[in-house]
């Protein structure tokens, strides 16, 4: 059996993260969210891996290659245009029409390889023409909403219904497993849903594998963070730590529940690394930092002394400055920030709850803290002050002291106007 990967999307509702990294490639705990995805398929024995990609494919490509490293054989169909989950299927159509089964697999979630495993041996044992893996969710309206009868069968699928329109609270989970006839329905009408309500009314077999565990879909941003905590669980939960050989830990730093810090790390004196956390090859972290749970540093990462970070995502090729805080954000590639800046992390006292403006709308963020999402090569300045939920753009320039209260777009310069007001002191004996 073949397995489709579609990694083909633009991840708008990630901008800045995706305006230079494809949504396929954030990395979770060191790896790319997709690396994860293919182990699942690896680690069940779908070594045959055909991987849709689109804008920046070249990043994807480049990583993964042929696949031999990771054990799978890979190749590549792109998708000219996203414009959707049908177009990308309709992509491989080519390499999958002599498929008499194949599994289709999202590239932007977590769960674990018995996702995948469960998936095929539900699709055999009940000789399915067609198998989705569903799971319940809050909100239903963001996802393919799926009603089941008493025996798991499909009887209807609705893609991204309005919240009141739903049929149910289970949702598609983005892994489905298909006879080649869904194929020829999909080609017919374009349309996922309508494909496979298509091959219900024609009596075909079509059943949902509820999911009962653990399963992150990458929509928001906020997702980003949840999704590396899971990872984070998964690497070290029950495992210990693991410290490279060649990791250089001062004697009087301190390492607090289980980490994972990668070759050649440099931990000065009187740090702390609190985990479970992840700190990737070649990281300097300064003196007296404090790094807490739940964060992930990148390779080539510099974190100055008596910085704080907690539950935050640092990609490769950073720099945070001496004493700045950094908290629940998602700090890009190769962004600079300068001394005494702090990502402000929940929401002021009386005041509105944390909002993102994400797909032009302003979007509660479910989530009683988060900070700030910085795009790549984006240089922050010192004692820069960022609200909550705030977004600054791929390439832009944040100078010394400004207090960002609104979105930063790309390849900007913020500066803050200073009035400055001289008077004698009134009291003054002089």
């Amino acid at each position: 059996m073949k397995a489709l990967i579609l990694a083909g999307g633009t991840g708008k509702r990630l901008f800045p993260l995706t305006e230079t990294l494809p949504k396929a490639m954030i990395p979770l705990a060191g790896k790319p969210v997709l690396e994860y995805v293919i182990e699942y398929l690896v680690h069940t024995n779908l070594n045959d891996i055909i991987i849709v990609v689109g804008p920046k494919k070249e990043q994807i490509c480049d990583y993964f290659s042929t696949g031999k490293d990771f054990g799978a054989n890979i190749s590549y169909v792109e998708q000219k245009r996203p414009v959707g989950v049908e177009d990308a299927i309709l992509t491989a159509l080519p390499v999958l029409e002599k498929e008499e089964e194949f599994l289709i697999v999202h590239s932007d979630f977590v769960a674990s390889s018995e996702i995948i495993r469960r998936a095929i041996e539900y699709h055999k044992g009940l000789d399915s023409d067609a198998t989705i893996v569903i799971t319940l969710v809050d909100d239903p309206a963001l996802y393919g909403a799926v009603e089941i009868d008493e025996n798991a069968r499909i009887k209807r699928i609705i893609e991204k219904p309005k919240k009141e329109e739903a049929p149910s609270n289970y949702a598609a989970a983005g892994v489905y497993v298909f006879r080649g006839e869904f194929l020829k329905k999909l080609e017919e009408t374009k349309r996922f849903d309508v494909a496979v309500q298509l091959m219900i009314e024609e009596d075909k077999t079509v059943y949902g594998m509820v999911w009962e565990k653990d399963w992150i879909e990458i929509t928001y941003p906020w997702d980003i963070l949840k999704a590396n905590r899971f990872v984070l669980a998964q690497r070290l939960k029950g495992k210990g730590s693991f410290i490279a050989e060649s990791a250089q830990i001062d004697s009087t730093a301190k390492i607090e529940a289980p980490v994972w810090i990668c070759d050649d790390v440099i931990i000065r004196p009187r740090a702390v690394i609190r985990g479970p956390c992840f700190i990737g090859p070649d990281s300097f972290i300064g003196d007296g930092a404090l790094i807490r749970d739940h964060t992930s540093i990148g390779k080539h990462v510099s974190i100055g002394f008596g910085v704080e970070i907690k539950n935050s995502l640092i990609l490769d090729n950073s720099s945070v400055g001496r004493l700045s805080y950094i908290g629940e954000s998602i700090i890009g590639r190769s962004v600079k920030i300068g001394a005494g800046t702090q990502t402000w992390n929940i929401k002021m006292r009386g005041g509105p709850p944390i909002e993102m403006n994400i797909d032009d709308k302003k979007v509660p963020v479910p989530a009683e803290r988060f900070g700030a999402i910085i795009g790549e090569n984006a240089e922050i300045s010192i004692n820069v002050s960022i609200f909550p939920g705030k977004k600054i753009g791929a390439g832009s320039t944040v100078f010394p002291g400004v207090i960002v209260e609104e979105d930063v777009p790309s390849n900007a310069e913020v500066r803050a106007k200073q009035e400055i007001k001289i008077v004698t002191k009134k009291d003054s004996k002089l």
